[in-house]
């Protein structure tokens, strides 16, 4: 090659070079057909006409530079002679490499240089060889689609030892695998505003982060499509992405299709990652809506970025009470401590006869009250005032806050006392009247069993076949039976008006789960377990005066006037039920030396089962069982005695009969159909045997 013309090619290459930009209109494996004519140049016109040919070239993306491409040439020329001799034919084989950019969407710009071998042999067979060659050129298509162009090439290529030449090739482009190389749009079209699927309206709801896997079922925000052509749109995806919360853009469910003019709103939706419980003030953040679609075969897509609002971490609106139950942390290992340690006390100090849920909320009302919690207003996001107002932004506390600062408004003092209570397994429920909001717990039974059970049910809530006592979660000082008794007034008044509201916690959580998450936890020192005790065994001293001593007169004035062993058992079965045991089996006694009352010997074995004098329970039973042999509680304590002393022939037999007799009963002792007691035994035996069906002889 002659120097000048290598000049001349390199000067094509560095020329081209400045002005390149990343593609986005490409392919990983593009076909070029590209015929031309080719003009000899200097003295080698003087031997060679305007000749004709083209080529053929297979192009490849480069992975590590998109924009950039090799290919693989095959061409033909055709070389008229200026002397009537013969004609010359040229092959050509070779590769290459190239830039290309798009200054605009449809205009594809490239610069390129080859190199090879070609062959040429004159047609009338005197003569024929083989040298190398190389060259190089700028090219300009116009892309119809993403498959699609047609364009020219121009340049300057020297055959070795043969002619230097200036070739024009009209060119066409096949894209045959599409691929997203260049930037950020993934190497797909990019509609003009105005042409293709348009976002026309973003709207950004505020983020609140306790509610972060809320918003994977539930809007963050809503989105305006709109096709602007006069063709169908197809294929739409639509993608929300916050990058500092988001592993991952989240797809929203979106029409597939739009007609031409149609236009429709949608739901955007985030997966946030639990990384955004760790905003403690509030902040902004750019969100991503990205729409990918199909338009003539086409793939398209388009981006916007909106800014959003992330609330702190204890923000709340009160749109929707159940929302509160976000933050009722009962596994947080600060409240499971707090509330497993009362448990303990609570445990130490009662029997079994007491309700084992409302003898918990004694000892955790006793707990919180040592603690030295107090109930503060909050002045600058009063519930009070909050409340009506759906759309205010209000502050709560974490239960784990709350035994850390020792103070809290109603809300706070309502979420750390259901926290607590969810914690060792009391189910939970907010209350709400106008302007406030308390907490109640269940006491796991039923209203018929409550209302025999408790002298004032007008106390209780029944909701469902549920009773539930309800507190009044800021009178601390005043102990726990009169916290019940305001919370009872309260429910009362406004449940007749209509305006309570109740949440069972568990219902809520459905909705609003509850967070975890890490933050730093203060060293939370424990209540004094002698004063909690002493707090506790005063207050459960009160309950049962208030509840025992009225039903006690009440049955002993029934007895004067009727002593039918009836009166003494229903006596017997109230002093059992509140761990009197010595008291009421003096009760069953009497009943059963008058004429052997058959519900007060079921009572007898039931009073020695509590007393783990499992043999003399199983008499007791039996002697029931042969006079009345199809007694659901007489089976059940026959299988309960047997199956303590490991009898499971026995146990088998008489559960087998209570399952036929009382299917209900039997599933609340399923633990009987179990051959091997040892591991019940070790984790639920103390709740079962404390578990007792008196016979009330009605």
């Amino acid at each position: 090659m002659r120097r000048r013309d290598l000049f001349f090619l390199l000067f094509l290459v560095v020329i081209a070079t400045p002005v390149f930009t990343q593609s986005l209109f490409n392919s990983l494996l593009t076909l070029k057909v590209a015929p031309g004519a080719n003009i000899p140049m200097g003295e080698d016109s003087d031997l060679f006409e305007l000749n004709y040919g083209g080529n053929i070239s297979g192009e490849i993306s480069m992975p590590f530079f998109p924009a950039l491409y090799t290919s693989v040439d095959v061409g033909y020329n055709y070389v008229p002679l200026r002397t009537d001799i013969t004609e010359l034919s040229l092959m050509a084989f070779g590769a290459g490499l190239g830039l290309e950019l798009n200054p605009i969407p449809t205009l594809s710009i490239r610069a390129f240089g080859s190199g090879g071998y070609y062959y040429g042999f004159l047609h009338n067979g005197d003569d024929s060889g083989g040298y190398p060659y190389a060259g190089g050129g700028l090219g300009a298509y116009v892309l119809f689609s993403s498959r699609f162009g047609v364009g020219v090439d121009a340049g300057y290529r020297q055959y070795l030892g043969l002619e230097s030449q200036v070739f024009v090739n009209a060119g066409l482009i096949f894209n045959i695998i599409p691929s997203q190389k260049g930037g950020g749009t993934g190497g797909v079209l990019q509609h003009k505003p105005g042409k293709g699927l348009d976002l026309l309206k973003v709207d950004l709801d505020s983020v609140f982060p306790v509610f972060f896997s809320y918003y994977d079922d539930n809007p963050v925000g809503t989105a305006v499509l709109r096709n602007h052509e006069k063709k169908k749109i197809k294929d739409i995806e639509v993608t929300y992405y916050v990058k500092q919360y988001m592993d991952n853009p989240k797809t929203c469910t979106a029409p597939t299709t739009l007609e031409p003019g149609e236009e429709m709103e949608i739901s955007l939706y985030g997966l946030f990652t639990n990384s955004i419980l760790e905003v403690s003030e509030g902040s902004k953040v750019s969100a991503q809506i990205s729409i990918k679609y199909t338009y003539n075969n086409d793939s398209y897509i388009r981006e916007r970025v909106e800014t959003q609002e992330i609330q702190n971490r204890n923000a709340i609106t009160w749109d929707d009470d159940r929302r509160v139950a976000a933050f009722v942390t009962a596994k947080d290992s600060v409240v499971l401590k707090f509330a497993k340690n009362t448990a303990g006390i609570v445990k130490d100090n009662t029997d079994s006869g007491v309700n084992r849920n409302l003898a918990l909320a004694m000892g955790i009302n006793a707990a919180l009250r040592e603690h030295g919690m107090a109930y503060v207003i909050d002045p600058a996001t009063p519930y009070s005032e909050l409340a009506g107002n759906t759309g205010a932004v209000d502050f709560l506390q974490f239960p784990m806050q709350s035994l850390e600062y020792k103070a809290g408004d109603c809300d706070d003092l309502s979420i750390l006392n259901c926290a607590l209570l969810e914690a060792v397994g009391v189910e939970t429920a907010f209350v709400t009247t106008p302007g406030h909001i308390f907490m109640a717990f269940s006491l796991g039974i039923t209203q018929k069993e409550a209302e025999k059970q408790f002298t004032r049910p007008e106390d209780l809530i029944f909701m469902e076949d549920k009773s539930w006592i309800p507190v009044e979660i800021t009178e601390i000082e005043g102990g726990f039976l009169k916290a019940w008794q305001i919370g009872a007034k309260e429910w009362r008044e406004n449940a007749a008006k209509l305006k309570a509201g109740f949440y069972p916690t568990h219902q809520a959580w459905e909705q609003y789960k509850p967070v975890g998450f890490d933050i730093a936890q203060a060293d939370i020192t424990m209540p004094d377990p002698e004063k909690v005790t002493e707090s506790f065994n005063k207050e459960y001293a009160l309950f049962i005066d208030r509840e025992l001593r009225p039903q006690i007169e009440a049955l002993k004035k029934k007895i004067e006037e009727d002593p039918h062993p009836r009166n003494y058992n229903k006596l017997g079965v109230l002093y059992a039920r509140y761990g009197y045991k010595d008291e009421a089996e003096e009760q069953f006694k009497k009943a059963v030396s008058s004429n052997n009352f058959l519900p007060s010997l079921v009572n007898l074995g039931n009073i020695n089962f509590l007393n783990e004098d499992y043999a003399e329970a199983l008499d007791y039973y039996n002697q029931v069982n042969r006079i009345k042999p199809d007694s659901p509680k007489v089976l059940l304590g026959i299988a309960r005695a047997c199956y303590q002393i490991e009898e499971y022939d026995k146990v088998a037999d008489a559960y087998g009969q209570l399952k036929d007799l009382d299917p209900l009963l039997a599933e609340e002792y399923s633990y009987l159909e179990m051959q091997d007691a040892g591991t019940t035994r070790a984790s639920d035996s103390e709740r079962f045997t404390s578990m007792m069906p008196w016979e009330d002889g009605e």
